[in-house]
C-alpha cells in the first residue's frame, strides 16, 4: 500500500481543504482522538504543515500523536525540523501570532529569504476569510516585516543609538492568488545611505514566492531615525493636527449656531 500524503491547515482554512488532499487542524485531532484503531492496510498518511498554524499547536499536536493509538498510521517527519518564528526584536511585534516570518537566511550580499509562517490568531486573521486565499494585507504585511527583519539583524549599525523605523513609500503588485501552502519572501536590499548615521534610507524589495511563482511583488522606502528625533517631531505634529481639528470643530460649530440664528430671527420678522 503507497503512502498518502495530505496537508494540515488552520482551521479558518476549512474553505481551502474542500475537494483536496488536505485537512484542518482540528480534523487531525479528531482523528488522532479516536479511541479505536483507524481501518487497517490504508498505508501511512504522510502529513504536510500548511499555514494557518500557531508553534504551541504545533507542539501541541505532536504530544497529541505521540500519544494517539492511531500514531502508526501517520507520518510527521516533517514537523520536527521546521523554520523558527523571527523574535520580535527584529519583526517590531510584541504577540508571536502576529509575527509572519521565519528569521531571515542571506541568499547572497544582498538578497535575503524568510519563510511565511501564517498564525490563524494572528491580528491579520481575525475577520472572515475570503474564498481559499490567503488575503492580500497579510502578504503585504510579511513582506514588511521580512524586510525589517532583514534590516535589523543585518545592516543596522553597531552604537548607541535608539532606531524607530518610519515608513515613506510602498507599492504592491499582485501576479496570482497565494494559498495556505508553504511560501517564502525573498528580500533585497536595493539602495541604502548610511551617510548620516541619525537618518540611514533603504529602498528594498519583495517578491513572494509559492510553487516556483513570483506572486507579489512590493517595494519599501523606509528610514531608520533616531527615536528621540521622531518622537519630538511626532509630539510637535500631534500638537499642530489637535490644534487644526479643534479650530476646524469650532467654525463649524459656530457657523451652524449662526445659522440657526439667522433662521430665528428671519421666522420673527415676518
Amino acid at each position: 500500500m503507497s503512502n498518502r500524503i495530505l496537508l494540515v491547515v488552520g482551521d479558518k482554512f476549512s474553505s481551502y481543504v474542500q475537494g483536496k488532499d488536505a485537512i484542518t487542524l482540528s480534523n487531525l485531532r479528531g482523528l488522532l482522538t479516536l479511541s479505536i484503531p483507524l481501518l487497517p492496510n490504508q498505508g501511512k498518511t504522510v502529513l504536510v504543515p500548511g499555514q494557518g498554524l500557531s508553534d504551541a499547536s504545533i507542539q501541541s499536536l505532536l504530544e497529541e500523536a505521540g500519544r494517539s493509538p492511531n500514531r502508526g498510521y501517520f507520518d510527521f517527519s516533517l514537523w520536527h525540523d521546521l523554520p523558527s518564528r523571527a523574535p520580535a526584536s527584529l519583526t517590531h511585534k510584541q504577540r508571536p501570532e502576529n509575527t509572519l516570518v521565519s528569521t531571515p537566511q542571506r541568499l547572497n550580499a544582498e538578497c535575503f529569504s524568510v519563510h511565511l509562517l501564517i498564525d490563524e490568531q494572528g491580528e491579520l486573521m481575525q475577520d472572515h476569510q475570503t474564498g481559499q486565499h490567503v488575503q492580500g494585507m497579510i502578504l503585504i504585511e510579511a513582506a514588511r516585516q521580512g524586510m525589517l527583519a532583514v534590516v535589523e539583524q543585518y545592516f543596522m549599525p553597531d552604537n548607541d543609538i535608539d532606531y524607530a523605523f518610519v515608513l515613506n513609500d510602498m507599492s504592491v503588485k499582485y501576479n496570482n492568488f497565494a494559498f495556505p501552502l508553504a511560501a517564502r519572501v525573498e528580500c533585497r536590499i536595493l539602495e541604502q545611505n548610511m551617510d548620516n548615521p541619525r537618518r540611514l534610507t533603504f529602498f528594498t524589495e519583495a517578491v513572494v514566492k509559492q510553487c516556483g511563482m513570483e506572486v507579489s511583488l512590493m517595494t519599501f522606502s523606509f528610514s531608520a531615525m533616531d527615536r528621540t528625533r521622531i518622537s519630538k517631531r511626532e509630539s510637535s505634529l500631534a500638537q499642530k493636527a489637535q490644534r487644526n481639528h479643534l479650530e476646524h470643530i469650532e467654525a463649524q460649530w459656530q457657523a451652524q449656531h449662526e445659522s440657526a440664528e439667522g433662521g430665528v430671527r428671519h421666522v420673527d420678522s415676518i
